[in-house]
């Protein structure tokens, strides 16, 4: 069983850059931390610069106990492997959509989901490749969502309205 929490993040403050979608996840991190007991998060990020962004915020606070671990498709398969290791205290998996289908963690018992993503895109106009970054599908949502509570209960919490989730594409 998973339950679904929708933030409802005010998109006008991440879109005037005074609120970023690091700064949403990090005040998310710290509110599954105070309330829950047990259990490891994985976060999703939408792509190596937010992660490697929010790693370093997140090393900075401190938070005692705590192992923030970044996994993404271009790390090492020794760095890759340190999520699947046995350990000890809580951890804090930042990921890329490299999580969503292809590997599962063990451990995680909350995803926090900003419901971004950076996409693959060919301009036909520039004649170049692009990575912009893109809301996900429900699919992929629901994807998401599914990494946690694996063995037992978890959370979702995802930082966009249910309207939002609604009006996102299906696949």
């Amino acid at each position: 069983l998973v339950e679904i929490q929708y933030q409802g993040l005010q998109e006008s403050r991440i879109d005037s850059g005074e609120y970023t979608v690091i700064d949403a996840a990090s005040d998310s991190i710290r509110d599954v931390l105070e309330d829950s007991r047990e259990g490891d998060l994985l976060v999703f990020l939408p792509g190596e610069r937010e992660i490697r962004e929010a790693s370093l915020a997140l090393r900075r606070a401190s938070l005692k106990g705590r192992e923030v671990l970044p996994l993404y498709s271009r790390l090492s398969h020794v760095e890759q492997d340190r999520v699947f290791q046995p350990h000890g205290g809580r951890r804090i998996v930042l990921a890329t959509n490299v999580a969503e289908t292809s590997i599962t963690v063990p451990g995680i018992r909350y995803v926090i989901d900003p419901g971004l993503a950076r996409v693959s895109r060919y301009s036909i106009r520039a004649k170049v490749q692009q990575l912009p970054i893109e809301p996900v599908s429900q699919a992929s949502a629901r994807q998401r969502a599914g990494r946690c509570g694996r063995i037992s209960e978890g959370a979702c919490f995802r930082l966009y309205s249910e309207e939002d989730f609604e009006k996102r594409a299906e696949f």
